[in-house]
């Protein structure tokens, strides 16, 4: 790996463990203002919606600035945004909660530019993407993991005041690390208009047949992965395993926890993966289906654990190959351009088939939902395999 590559590593694991504190400190510190859920809600709510509105704008905004200064400048307003909220929450402690909210919403939209930066940075500084991608999963993943057990540990000792202080040095850190990563220039068309600019992603992905078939798998493998969005998966922990909330919370963990394993292991094997892309997308389906299988069939705690485990796990096998397929079908300077592109058809894509499983398991039962889970992976092992001469 190169140097480059590990500075921007390194600065994403801590930018994503001081994003993480953030909404942890946020979350808990409304709900101690307001004791309302509702308001509580809008937390998660507003930084998503704020986040997948600026993704659209990365095209435009890279035709302008270097990418490594869009990172820059944008950690650095993220830095004295909180640093403004810090003091101000410090001075008048029961802050409205719309300034609050105003506060969030202006984090949330600077981060938007995050997820197709890194990647296309990634793409520039390492020539191995399967290890690449690989280490970035392992980072965002392993602050999973911990994150949101820091942040609750950050504002039990030291309350809200001192807990954000803390995230701040995080974020003060993040903001001097991107500072310091190397020119990364993308080369746009000058007589593009800001329409076209926008659109590009859009017009590549319908032009080019593997963006296509990759787009139905994403869908595809979507749906399946909304089965383990931790209000669905608490119905299977209740109803089937009896189980407690706390149980619960240890699945939730575990399946993070196969991630990173998942990384570790693509990291290891990157060169033989990325020379068998198709094979191990194929398999690493096959897996997830048995291993769906065996947690419905086998309703046992033990098991559960260990199918989460093992879930998480295969399903990098088959994510990191897909990214690495996508970053080789269109140049490095059009890569910024289709990963805005797939990551808000990601996110739409997400809340409106999240709903979907929802009423399914609502309506039908969590075993009617974990049916439909593995005919959709079944379902996207066949694309797969159909189109795998396209793909390689």
């Amino acid at each position: 790996m190169t140097k480059a590559f590990k500075l921007l590593a390194l600065s994403q694991l801590v930018a994503n463990l001081a994003d993480l504190s953030f909404r942890v400190l946020i979350i808990a510190n409304i709900y101690l203002i307001s004791d309302s859920l509702v308001s509580t809600s809008l937390v998660p709510i507003l930084m998503g919606g704020a986040s997948f509105a600026t993704t659209f704008l990365v095209p435009l905004v890279s035709k302008y600035l270097p990418l490594n200064k869009i990172m820059f400048y944008t950690q650095a307003a993220k830095t004295f945004s909180l640093a403004f909220l810090t003091v101000s929450l410090y001075f008048w402690p029961r802050l409205p909660l719309l300034f609050i909210y105003l506060v969030v919403t202006l984090i949330s939209l600077l981060d938007g530019f995050e997820q197709p930066i890194t990647v296309t940075l990634m793409t520039h500084y390492e020539t191995d993407l399967a290890r690449g991608d690989s280490v970035l999963t392992v980072c965002s993943e392993s602050v999973a993991v911990i994150g949101w057990g820091v942040g609750g540990a950050l504002f039990a000792s030291l309350g809200i005041h001192g807990a954000l202080l803390v995230t701040l040095c995080f974020f003060a850190l993040a903001t001097f690390l991107t500072s310091r990563l190397p020119r990364v220039v993308v080369i746009k068309d000058s007589s593009e208009t800001t329409c076209q600019t926008l659109f590009k992603g859009g017009r590549l992905l319908y032009q080019r047949t593997v963006l296509k078939i990759l787009l139905g798998t994403l869908l595809l493998e979507i749906f399946s992965d909304t089965l383990w969005v931790s209000s669905i998966i608490l119905v299977f922990v209740t109803e089937i395993l009896h189980e407690t909330e706390e149980y619960w919370g240890y699945a939730n963990m575990t399946y993070s926890l196969g991630i990173v394993i998942g990384g570790l292991v693509v990291f290891k094997f990157s060169k033989k993966i990325n020379k068998h892309k198709v094979f191990s997308i194929v398999m690493s389906l096959i897996l997830a289906i048995v291993m769906l299988f065996l947690i419905l069939k086998v309703p046992h705690s033990a098991v559960f654990l260990l199918g989460s485990l093992l879930f998480g796990s295969v399903s990098q096998l088959k994510e990191i190959p897909e990214a690495v397929l996508i970053q080789e079908s269109v140049t490095k300077d059009q890569l910024v351009d289709v990963d805005a592109v797939f990551e808000m058809i990601s996110v739409i894509s997400f809340s409106i088939l999240l709903f979907i499983m929802s009423w399914i398991t609502e309506s039908f039962g969590i075993k009617m939902a974990f049916n439909l889970a593995m005919l959709s992976l079944l379902v996207e092992a066949g694309i797969v395999f159909k189109y795998r001469e396209k793909l390689k």
